[in-house]
């Protein structure tokens, strides 16, 4: 049972950036099983340079509901599936960050459409989602928008269905959390499952084992 989703936001970065818009699509494996789209108030300005390329102003999400009104429908939409996107570790936090500070505990499942198709279709120039939609034939309607790059998306992740034979490539990423699945490398999946989720401090060490930088998060 997968979710496949996209989101828009304020920026790059989801401890301090806001979601502007979202998009889920229930998937089986098979079929489409069911469909949610709606644009989110960040309670933040829109930077110009994200409306230029979204064209989500301002204006257009002063009546949306916040993220934490639709929480909860989004935590049972994802509740017990698999969470796809393309360039899912750009996603998943955002979302994960969001529903944490709803009240909601909630880990899941990841599959990265990128690292998918680089495993069904190697070798080929780019794997972003414009570049490898055009080189498939598959049309994105509203290109920079949740529903429209989420619809690219699922047909995207059909497409490398039907051609990962007896789904081999993705029972290697749905079986565990290994570097190949969705972890840095060097990371093991057992500590970062032992962070707790309240703020803490972290360090960054040179190979000599001299701090080079302190900061603090969650």
């Amino acid at each position: 049972m997968f979710a496949i989703v996209d989101i828009e936001t304020t920026g790059g970065s989801a401890g301090n950036s806001g979601i502007t818009e979202i998009a889920i699509v229930l998937h089986n494996g098979r079929e489409v099983e069911g469909k949610f789209a709606t644009l989110i108030n960040p309670l933040q300005k829109i930077p110009r340079y994200i409306t230029a390329l979204t064209g989500i102003s301002d204006y257009m999400v002063a009546d949306a509901p916040t993220f934490e009104q639709i929480a909860d429908r989004i935590f049972n939409l994802l509740q017990h599936r698999v969470f796809v996107a393309h360039n899912v570790n750009f996603d998943y936090p955002f979302v994960l960050n969001h529903l944490v500070e709803a009240g909601f505990q909630w880990q899941a499942r990841k599959l990265c459409t990128v690292r998918y198709a680089r495993k069904v279709m190697p070798g080929r120039p780019s794997y972003s989602l414009g570049n490898i939609c055009r080189d498939l034939g598959i049309e994105i309607e509203q290109r920079h928008r949740a529903e429209g790059d989420v619809e690219a998306t699922v047909q995207l992740f059909e497409y490398l269905l039907e051609r990962d034979e007896a789904q081999q490539h993705l029972q290697t990423f749905l079986k565990g959390k290994t570097a190949e699945t969705y972890l840095p490398m060097h990371v093991p999946a057992q500590e970062l499952e032992q962070l707790p989720y309240t703020a803490g401090v972290y360090y960054f060490k040179d190979k000599a084992g001299k701090f080079v930088y302190v900061g603090k998060a969650k």
